[in-house]
């Protein structure tokens, strides 16, 4: 009995911010999707490095550091770009 309302207060907080997130500004939805693409190329681009590194280029420790940076700011532009388009649509919106 808990676990199906744990589930539904779950279901219920994801549909909020599905429709907060559907009330951006157009300006603020490009920031977030722009944001979203160039991390996931720069994730691409790190693991497909990484992968390289350990089968074919025999595990160079700079390229392998390069790669692991890669993944890393990957997730933090992903970061500043969902909350740097919050925080401009919250301060656009209020005044």
């Amino acid at each position: 009995m808990g676990v199906s309302l744990m589930y539904f207060n779950m279901t219920k907080n994801i549909e909020k911010i599905k429709s907060e997130f559907n009330n951006l500004g157009k300006a603020n939805k490009i920031i977030i999707k722009a944001g979203s693409i160039i991390s996931f190329i720069l994730l691409i681009l790190g693991a497909l490095l990484i992968i390289c590194n350990h089968y074919f280029l025999g595990t160079d420790t700079f390229i392998e550091l390069i790669a692991r940076t890669l993944v890393k700011n990957s997730f933090t532009i992903l970061a500043e770009a969902v909350i740097g388009g919050l925080i401009l649509d919250y301060l656009f919106k209020k005044s």
